[in-house]
């Protein structure tokens, strides 16, 4: 189950901190070029294609809302559909973030539609996703330039919805599969780490995000305890 929550928690906070860097850009330049600097920036440090529909900003409020987001696989996997996101919504401490520090008040996710690839030489779309989103290492590597430095301290309130989840074999079209996970409004508080999403492993491997190549376990069954006995 942990290596699920790491691999969900890692795209939750990486999500975080496109938007919000997305948001330092709207403040230092234009809002009508944020956009094309976002997607251009997102594609250099992922290797990913994005596509973005639209995006609002709060003036008075710290919020950032994108709309119709698209991320799509590299050369390697066919430049196939990673992630449909028709909203992606967050609300962020804009006193924390002068202090470094990513704190996500309250962050609403619609994902549509998630797929996992395999190529032809049977490798998975899911490791190289997740090696994109990793911090860099001193001295260089990929990074959204305006939130390098910046430390993630949390998201008070996850609103997320899941779709459907496919599996893409680009060898062999016949194994595709997809899903219909239906997920819709599950409510999460105070995310800091990857144990705050314990029973969403649980919950895909019952809807089915295991036949779909998601890297789900089973619900841990907790203990029941045996009823006490009266004594004579």
């Amino acid at each position: 189950m942990k290596a699920f929550r790491d691999w969900f928690f890692k795209i939750l906070r990486w999500l975080a901190f496109v938007v919000i860097a997305l948001a330092i850009i709207a403040i230092v330049g234009r809002e009508w070029i944020a956009k094309e600097v976002m997607e251009q920036k997102i594609r250099a440090a992922t290797g990913m294609e994005p596509e973005i529909g639209d995006i609002s900003f709060g003036v008075l409020f710290p919020k950032v809302t994108l709309e119709n987001f698209k991320v799509y696989n590299s050369a390697d996997f066919g430049g196939t559909l990673f992630l449909d996101v028709p909203e992606l919504h967050i609300e962020y401490d804009r006193s924390a973030l002068r202090r470094h520090e990513l704190h996500i008040t309250f962050m609403r996710v619609d994902i549509h539609e998630m797929d996992v690839v395999k190529n032809e030489d049977g490798a998975t779309n899911i490791l190289p996703v997740i090696a994109s989103m990793l911090p860099p290492k001193s001295g260089g590597g990929r990074a959204i330039a305006p939130v390098r430095g910046y430390k993630f301290t949390g998201i008070d309130l996850l609103n997320l919805s899941i779709g459907i989840v496919k599996s893409v074999d680009l060898k062999d079209q016949r194994r595709n599969r997809m899903v219909a996970i239906g997920i819709q409004n599950q409510i999460y508080t105070n995310i800091v780490s990857t144990a705050d999403l314990s029973d969403l492993s649980g919950q895909l491997w019952i809807r089915g995000g295991r036949v779909v190549g998601l890297p789900v376990n089973p619900p841990i069954r907790k203990a029941v305890p045996e009823p006490a006995q009266k004594m004579p």
